[in-house]
């Protein structure tokens, strides 16, 4: 396999002219490369929602979810069901299996069998809606205010951004959020109502047969065709207010204006609203296309608002409440960085080790590489982000190894008396293969990760996909242009002209021929260093139960994450009350001066700015506050103020403060499932985990995602009076419904929107408990007062339930400041097995522990056919088990140094630690087979004991200069990198610093043991 070596040899100018190209494209291709903050995943999640007004969630779980939920099930594809019951509302959301990588035909799918079941819906249910756009997220979030406008004037000028925004290249979508809905409302005064009360169907019949708009017919006009239209169309609220209705009992007639008050107003009390830095705002959330660099389009972004704004009148402002180019820029910089700081230690080792002229030789091979990486990462559209640029970085070391064996080989042969020309040539026929096989080896060991589904498969496989296209494309200019840069500028080291031969030990280092003779006992005694070296494995792996497991650290960025829930009665104006309350809090300099901005969400969670961040469900009881801090570590010091401050200014509400989370699911997240069914006996035993929980140190969270009973007031009809006063249960419920919330009687067409005309009491008439049976409701051309029909009962009723995978199942969350996930559930998990969850009740352990297995399932699935392909790899080059035998068993040594890095610089076992565990068992691999095929030459004119000296010597300099290079290579990944990479930095740091010395006598041992008998 030197055809490449000879190749580059002979058609010298052309291979020239190829590193050139090579490099120039590369630089061509970075300039428009697509950026991003992490790898591109696929969000399987799509939502179904259903409602049915008025209802209490047991009786939408009967009437409505179940069927839904039924017909979800016939999907093949879908993996897990997840559905939250409130009062007249139903939402599932639907998550799809890791495998299922084209979503469309199942999400059609879905549509199809939701459409079907609406027609099986009770009389008064509305949907199921489907939306599959869950998981599309925010590359910015734009809040406009506007000082001394209405909300309509907001949102018009929201929609002409909107519009504007659609005509910039790579946005694919522009949405509202915190938009008012218009209404116009005729209330009535409940005094005034007793004496029209029996006019309310006349008044309402009178409005909807004004309010028209309908075809008249068509003329023929001397051969034109002339359409005619009638109209009573209402053009102002003012002709609405003048309208004429006839008087009860009377000819007469009366304006509306008298016996209502009419007014243009909004939904109320509202669905959702926002505050931008504790003004009333509108924000419109942009989303980018895919394929495009996130900081081209975010400068598009910004010059079109900034253009946009400049045409605002005085009063408006808008302003980036989140900016995700920025966060990316900062990463990819900051990861570029990273790359830019290793590549300087590395060529620097280089040069200390091998000189100037060899160490400039060596280090060329690392340009050639990632440029290599980069035409691959483009071919496989693969983007420049945090995980793809890491990769990198971790394979700078690595791919130094291969440009040292080919020129240290070249250099040893022209200071023996080799041509440099023929040196070369020699080099690559004696080195093509072990090379290659090393290299695959390394990139077999990462398996696993090209075979994990799902999220956490798209996630790994842009590092392992981008280590592997570096290895590949170190292994091609090690045989194709580093033998003709060796020739072109190497020169001999030894005395006389190139050619003349000279004795090769003359230029052994020092260090070399001191750790021959250190290494010539040993093998004596080879049984006994390979049961001592196993045996520190042993000690070692006992000490991984003591370290600390955490599968994805916080993020290092600035936002601090504000959860605010009121008791789920709370009613909208009073969790926005709160919500104002703290916003004020935060806003104060003096106080909070690391606050650069905040915006809060009431009633629902905003728009997906952060992948791996779910908007919360909206609800009433609800309000998200995102906080912008100045800097990273300014914002921890905001959340710890505002921890203390909100436990003991705020006791109406419960607060959760967070920071970003990395991975699918929150660090130190335990959650318990509890499956069973029947509600209360699923409440009592939730409240006993709850109960459990509170008593552990450094408790932070515990809380149940059912949450507490509602009073519900039950309106029990006597029917025969109701009868008797020509009244039934169900107009009684619609005149009740009507008085409070409003009843929909016509639509005012505005200039390019509809406005529902709604009927309802006066506020001061519907807030009053008191007052409820005082009411004054219609009967059969009468009035008659609530008391006179019916009794008030009251009750107690579920505010929110949950159900998962068709059965009803309650989710207690704990996570504790003091301990890790795992050693917060070895707390626990006596007092809970004493609640007695047995029979028809069954339990399940969440959160961030279950996230664990499942990708260290996925994982050790994946070894199996690592370790295949590595077998096969390596027997390949040997054809022999006993030397494959030798290159496995030095496995087990990168055990050794793993737990010490971890215990000293404090760090956890993590998804990356395991990553750079995988990592280091291919370098292993990698100096084992190199070492191996060394020995084998060697024997061919050396005793056994000789020729594994003569070896390992002459492989010590190449092993030491890849591990050094490697670890410190990695030592700017650890500093600067951020918590995401600090694990696997010591992991590979102390794993290879260990293991890389015990291999060097640990090899020659094993194989000494296994041939001796052929010494």
């Amino acid at each position: 396999m030197s055809f490449l070596t000879k190749f580059g040899l002979t058609r010298s100018r052309f291979t020239m002219l190829l590193m050139l190209a090579l490099v120039a494209s590369g630089f061509l291709l970075y300039v428009d490369f697509s950026k991003r903050e992490a790898p591109e995943i696929t969000i399987r999640t799509a939502i179904v929602e259903a409602l049915y007004p008025g209802m209490p969630p047991i009786r939408v779980e009967n009437l409505v979810a179940e069927r839904v939920e039924r017909k979800i099930r016939e999907i093949a594809e879908v993996k897990e069901i997840r559905t939250v019951l409130t009062t007249g509302r139903m939402r599932t959301y639907v998550d799809l299996k890791d495998e299922v990588t084209n979503l469309e035909p199942i999400w059609q799918s879905l549509r199809d069998k939701m459409t079907d079941v609406s027609r099986d819906l009770p009389d008064g249910a509305y949907g199921p809606f489907v939306n599959t756009e869950f998981g599309e997220v925010s590359i910015a979030s734009i809040a406009m205010t506007a000082e001394g406008f209405s909300y309509r004037e907001m949102e018009e000028t929201a929609k002409d951004l909107q519009r504007r925004l659609y005509t910039v290249d790579g946005i694919s979508k522009a949405e509202l959020f915190g938009v008012q809905e218009e209404r116009i409302w005729l209330e009535l005064d409940s005094r005034r109502l007793q004496a029209i009360g029996g006019q309310i169907n006349v008044l309402i019949d009178d409005l909807q047969n004004q309010n028209v708009v309908l075809p008249a017919g068509e003329i023929n006009a001397e051969g034109s065709s002339i359409l005619l239209e009638s109209t009573g169309d209402f053009k102002s609220v003012a002709e609405i207010e003048n309208m004429l209705t006839r008087a009860q009992g009377s000819e007469d007639f009366v304006r509306l204006k008298d016996l209502v008050t009419v007014r243009r107003g909004y939904e109320s009390p509202a669905d959702a609203k926002v505050y931008y830095n504790g003004r009333p705002a509108v924000v419109v959330s942009v989303q980018m296309q895919p394929g495009y660099d996130i900081g081209d389009v975010g400068e598009r972004l910004q010059e079109t608002v900034q253009s946009f704004e400049d045409g605002l009148p005085i009063g408006y402002a808008l302003n980036f409440a989140t900016y995700q180019p920025e966060e990316v820029e900062k990463t990819v910089v900051g990861a570029l960085s990273n790359v830019g700081q290793t590549f300087a230690v590395v060529l620097l080792v280089v040069l200390l080790f091998l000189g100037l002229r060899s160490g400039l030789v060596i280090a060329s091979i690392v340009p050639f590489a990632i440029m290599f990486a980069l035409l691959g990462m483009s071919v496989l559209d693969i983007s420049l982000e945090q995980v793809s640029i890491a990769a990198v970085i971790i394979s700078l070391g690595l791919l130094v190894d291969n440009g040292v064996v080919i020129v240290e080989d070249i250099l040893t042969r022209v200071d023996a008396g080799a041509r440099r020309r023929d040196a070369a040539l020699e080099a690559g026929k004696q080195y093509a293969v072990p090379l290659l096989v090393s290299s695959l080896t390394t990139i077999f060991a990462f398996t696993p990760f090209f075979l994990i589904d799902g999220a956490k498969g798209e996630y790994a496989f842009s590092l392992g996909a981008v280590l592997a296209l570096t290895l590949i494309g170190s292994w091609i200019s090690a045989m194709y242009f580093l033998p003709l840069i060796s020739a072109k500028f190497l020169k001999k080291r030894t005395e006389g002209p190139e050619g003349e031969a000279v004795e090769v030990d003359e230029v052994i280092p020092a260090y070399a021929r001191f750790y021959e003779k250190l290494l010539s006992p040993m093998l004596r005694a080879s049984a006994l260093v390979i049961v001592a070296v196993y045996g520190l494995v042993f000690i070692m792996m006992q000490l991984f139960s003591t370290l600390p497991n955490e599968m994805f650290p916080e993020s290092d960025r600035s936002e601090v994450l504000i959860y605010l829930d009121m008791p789920k009665s709370a009613h909208f104006e009073a969790t926005e009350q709160i919500a104002l309350a703290v916003t004020d809090w935060i806003a104060d300099e003096a106080i909070n001066p690391e606050v650069k901005d905040q915006i809060a969400y009431i009633g629902q969670g905003g728009p997906r700015f952060y992948l791996s961040l779910n908007p919360i469900n909206p609800s009433p009881s609800k309000a998200f506050i995102l906080v912008n801090g100045k800097t990273p570590e300014q914002s921890i010091e905001f959340a710890e103020r505002a921890k203390r401050y909100f436990y003991e200014n705020v006791p109406d509400a419960r607060f959760t403060i967070k920071r970003l989370a990395m991975g699918a699911s929150e660090s130190g997240l335990v959650d318990i499932e509890i499956s069973g069914p029947d509600h209360e006996r699923l409440l009592t035993l939730g409240r006993g985990v709850e109960e459990i929980f509170a008593k552990v140190p450094g408790i932070m969270q515990n809380e149940t995602d059912w949450g507490e009973k509602l009073v519900k007031m039950v309106i029990d009809v006597d029917q025969d009076k109701a009868r008797r006063l020509g009244m039934s249960s169900q107009t009684l419920a619609q005149n009740l419904n009507a008085y409070f919330d409003g009843f929909e009687v016509s639509t005012y067409r505005d200039e390019d929107s509809t406005i529902p005309i709604m009927l309802r009491a006066l506020e001061e008439d519907r807030d009053s408990l008191e007052d409820l049976l005082n009411i004054i409701l219609p009967a059969g051309g009468n009035v008659v007062p609530l008391e006179q029909t019916a009794v008030l009962r009251p009750t107690l009723e579920y505010s929110q339930t949950w159900r998962k995978d068709q059965e009803r199942t309650i989710t207690v969350t704990g996570k504790s400041s003091l301990f890790t996930a795992d050693h917060l559930y070895d707390y626990v998990k006596d007092d809970i097995a004493k609640l007695g969850i047995t029979g028809d009740y069954k339990m399940k352990i969440g959160g961030e522990i279950e996230e664990s297995q499942e990708i260290y399932g996925d994982l050790g699935a994946g070894l199996p056919f690592a370790g295949l392909l590595m077998v096969l790899a390596v027997m390949f080059q040997f054809n022999s088990l006993r030397r494959t035998a030798i290159i496995f068993m030095s496995v087990p040594l990168v055990l050794v140094g793993v737990p010490v890095g971890l215990m000293v610089l404090g760090q956890p076992i993590s998804f990356f630690a395991m990553l750079g565990l995988i990592s280091l068992a291919g370098i292993v691999i990698n100096n084992s087979i190199v070492l191996v095929d060394q020995i084998d030459i060697e024997r061919a004119d050396k005793g056994l004991i000789d020729a594994i000296t003569k070896a390992a010597g002459m492989r010590l300099r190449p092993i030491l200069l890849t591990s050094i290079t490697t670890v410190i290579g990695l030592v700017p990944l650890y500093l600067f990198g951020g918590p995401l990479w600090e694990p696997l930095a010591a992991v590979m740091m102390f794993g290879l610093a260990f293991a890389s010395v015990l291999t060097l006598f640990f090899v020659p041992a094993a194989y000494f043991l296994l041939f001796r008998k052929e010494a």
